[in-house]
């Protein structure tokens, strides 16, 4: 694929199907607003009754975990099934948008016709989303090894160092190959997942900084956006959460079409009778039996 990632390619995309924008918010309300009600109703009461003044410092994470502790299982329920449905649910629309862009027939925005076309390769994707994790795994935990074996001190600060350098490296030559391995998996005829996440790496390694400059636009602030509302405790939590998640839901969909190639332009229609590569010409005049 020999497109390069757009941040204003990934902007009007999204402004385009903001429909979808919409539907992942309201998706990811649904899934992970549970979690923060659980949270809410717990710790407010217990910090509400609290005595006036500052805590000391680290206190107050201490005393938070401390509150949780009586629904702590049926927050950690709540929490793995609604990241486990959240999974889902990015795979399925990461998937619609491919098939449904790489298909020259389908111009028309309409939501129903993007998800069925990720319906049909949903498992395609969640393979190459299973691929990501193992692989981020590995660079997450590779670089930690030498220290457990016995390790002199004055080894420690370069081991320490070195590992977080290569662990962060990794961890965005992970993503960068997998957001541009879906472009790739989404092709006619393409099945494997190891051989898009490969050739996408190869497309990062080409153009690193072409590649890198969407995810630092798009992702970081989407990441801070999805995060921060359950970390808040300010005096309009509730309105706070939403146009935040809103604002986050933006900026994930327009990080996903950054990478986006440019759209197939549909084939012209041609008579079935046409031979392939020439043109249709008749010289036949009509007769009595035409108009009849």
């Amino acid at each position: 694929m020999g497109a390069s990632p757009s941040v204003i390619g990934g902007f009007r995309f999204a402004a385009r199907l903001h429909l979808l924008v919409v539907c992942v918010w309201l998706v990811s309300v649904v899934l992970l607003v549970p979690a923060q009600v659980i949270v809410q109703a717990t710790a407010g009461p217990a910090r509400a009754n609290l005595p006036s003044g500052r805590l000391g410092s680290g206190e107050d994470p201490i005393l938070f975990f401390e509150i949780l502790r009586p629904v702590a299982a049926p927050l950690i329920v709540v929490l793995a099934f609604g990241c486990l449905l959240f999974i889902g649910w990015w795979i399925l629309w990461h998937a619609s948008i491919v098939r449904w862009w790489l298909n020259p027939e389908a111009d028309e925005v309409r939501f129903a016709q993007i998800l069925g076309c990720g319906l049909a390769v949903w498992w395609r994707f969640t393979r190459l989303a299973l691929l990501t994790l193992i692989l981020q795994l590995i660079v997450t935990t590779v670089p930690w090894l030498p220290f457990l074996a016995d390790v002199r001190e004055r080894f420690l600060l370069p081991l320490l160092v070195f590992g977080s350098v290569l662990t962060v490296l990794g961890t965005l030559m992970v993503w960068l190959a997998t957001m541009r391995g879906m472009w790739l998996l989404g092709e006619p005829g393409r099945r494997s997942a190891i051989a898009a996440w490969v050739r996408g790496l190869w497309a990062v390694l080409r153009r690193p900084l072409r590649s890198f400059l969407p995810l630092l636009v798009w992702a970081l602030p989407g990441l801070v956006l999805l995060v921060l509302p359950v970390i808040y405790d300010g005096p309009a939590p509730g309105m706070f959460l939403l146009v935040a998640w809103l604002v986050s839901s933006f900026c994930w969909v327009a990080l996903h079409l950054s990478y986006a190639p440019p759209k197939p332009k549909a084939r012209p229609k041609v008579s079935p009778l046409e031979p392939p590569g020439v043109p249709y010409v008749t010289t036949r005049f009509p007769t009595l039996h035409d108009n009849r």
